[in-house]
């Protein structure tokens, strides 16, 4: 299944080839089917538990000896952020046909490779396999940047690559420098090896793994190539960048650098939960000065990001089941609203939001899901968000009343800006139009993506246990509490142990370890609960 997930995307693309690329109608059909299966998968994965593929070799580095292998892992976290991926991903190639011209199938064929790479950065096990789909996220993207996007196009592709590629180059450093001592690029070894480090290594390590994170995010302030990309990208594509690639930040701080660094990360916690708030705060001002509709769309996903970054900081398990909720239901608002913004800069010819107005009588069907996804945005009760943020509020309060009312500032603002935005796109003073943008309808089809999304994002709010489930760890049974006190012990043995490493890596013990000394004992229970099947 893991396999399946990670390699059909890139088989799509190749099958994509096949098709029609002067029919854009049959080509649309054709991609729907296969996201359509791939969000069907990643459904049953929802379904499937925790659980590792058998590891099979790659290709040996040249020089070091080291076998990278083909091994991937889901637990609770990657599995949402899998099904993320998949759901938003099926919505813009819905949404695409007409922003796309007679260019569909090139588009998709983007767009199944950028959703390759990212079930591939959320299921990989081995390190450099991760780090392998982690920079691959960044080829088509820029590519359907540059091919798709708006008068600068070429100019925020160029600077989205070279921010991204750039961040990460620390992290390939380190991540040879630790595969090289450690013998292997499998996480257990790595880890082993790094927390065998002088902590004063171990921190410049830390730090370098964080730098391509912290970009990847993005978290203030490298985040300048964010909103530029964001706003230039078609909106489909700024929905599964928005929705879906951002996440590939968070979760590297969660299951990358928790695992491999738990002290260094526990004595720098409160350095990136406030470079979290910092990123909240700016995101929310940024949002309510912005004049561009994409871009306000793109501060305020820096703002909640910011939020997740700060709980997941906490260092609490019982924020992570929070922080989960909360990416979700950003990505299911924030891509239903960057599909419907791609649909107002059509309506209107431009993104200015003081030359917008009056859409709400003019195209009642956009506003009436317009306003709806704006308000859902909000986090009002009821929806995914208000679940996530209301939690990690709540869990930002028990660590610093001052994180908790910062935090609380920023979901304020949070609704400033969205009223601001509803005002300006459907109740503003009509804005002058051509009468060839008079003759443009809403199209059905940005209707039809926009719709699951929103509607999952009030299932998620009513009914938010099938995410926290499969992050609550806070319930460990006698039987698993053994197995985590034997992990842990086996995990103080010397790192050149080969009969060590044989044996328990299965259990991926040193992830445990890293979490029960960070109070993050959530990934114990997932890597005990596991089938063992090496």
């Amino acid at each position: 299944m893991l396999y399946a997930l990670v390699f059909a995307p890139f088989l799509a693309a190749i099958l994509m080839v096949a098709a029609s690329g002067k029919d854009a109608r049959s080509a649309s059909r054709l991609a729907v089917i296969f996201s359509a299966i791939h969000l069907l998968a990643s459904i049953v994965l929802l379904f499937s538990g925790d659980y590792n593929t058998t590891p099979a070799g790659w290709f040996t580095i040249p020089g070091a000896g080291i076998t990278v292998t083909l091994s991937f892992a889901v637990n609770g976290f990657s599995a949402w952020m899998v099904f993320l991926a998949n759901i938003i991903t099926l919505a813009a190639l819905i949404s695409a046909r007409k922003t796309t011209g007679g260019n569909y199938r090139n588009f998709a064929i983007g767009m199944f490779a950028l959703l390759g790479a990212l079930d591939g950065t959320f299921l990989a096990s081995d390190a450099v396999l991760f780090f392998f789909f982690f920079e691959a996220l960044v080829l088509p993207a820029a590519i359907l940047i540059g091919s798709y996007g708006g008068q600068e196009r070429r100019e925020a592709a160029v600077n989205f690559a070279l921010y991204t590629l750039i961040g990460s180059a620390p992290m390939a450093v380190a991540l040879w420098y630790l595969i090289s001592i450690a013998g292997s690029s499998y996480v257990l070894p790595v880890a082993q090896a790094a927390q065998a480090l002088p902590e004063s290594t171990q921190t410049i390590l830390f730090w370098c793994f964080a730098a391509a994170f912290w970009v990847k995010t993005p978290l203030f302030p490298l985040h300048g190539w964010q909103a530029q990309t964001y706003a230039e990208a078609p909106a489909s594509l700024s929905a599964v960048l928005t929705g879906a690639m951002s996440k590939a930040g968070v979760y590297g701080f969660y299951f990358w650098v928790l695992a491999i660094f738990p002290e260094v990360a526990f004595k720098n916690g409160m350095i990136l939960l406030g470079f979290g708030l910092l990123t909240a705060v700016y995101g929310a001002f940024m949002a309510m000065r912005a004049k561009d509709i994409k871009k306000l769309l793109a501060f305020s996903s820096m703002g909640h990001l910011g939020l997740a970054i700060a709980g997941i900081f906490t260092l609490n398990v019982e924020v992570f089941p929070a922080v989960l909720v909360l990416l979700v239901g950003h990505g299911l608002s924030a891509s239903a609203l960057y599909i419907l913004a791609g649909s107002a800069e059509r309506l209107a010819g431009h993104r200015i939001l003081n030359k917008m107005g009056g859409f709400a009588g003019r195209y009642p069907i956009f506003g009436f899901f317009f306003g709806v996804a704006s308000v859902l945005a909000i986090a009002i009760p009821g929806t995914a968000g208000f679940v996530g943020e209301f939690l990690v509020l709540l869990g930002l309060w028990n660590m610093s009343k001052i994180a908790a009312v910062i935090a609380g500032l920023c979901i304020i603002l949070t609704g400033v800006y969205m009223l601001r935005l509803i005002q300006k796109v459907l109740f503003g003073e009509p804005g002058e139009i051509s009468e060839d943008q008079k003759k443009l309808r809403f199209p059905i089809a940005d209707a039809v993506a926009a719709a699951p999304l929103l509607i999952l994002l009030i299932v998620f709010g009513v009914h938010p246990q099938p995410i926290t489930k499969t992050l609550d760890y806070t319930q460990v049974t006698d039987d698993q509490r053994a197995e985590i006190e034997a992990a842990i012990e086996a995990a103080s043995l010397p790192a050149t142990s080969v009969a060590y490493t044989a044996d328990v890596a299965d259990s991926t013990a040193v992830e445990e370890k890293a979490v029960a000394e960070t109070a993050t004992a959530e990934q114990e229970v997932k890597q005990v609960e596991a089938e063992n099947v090496r």
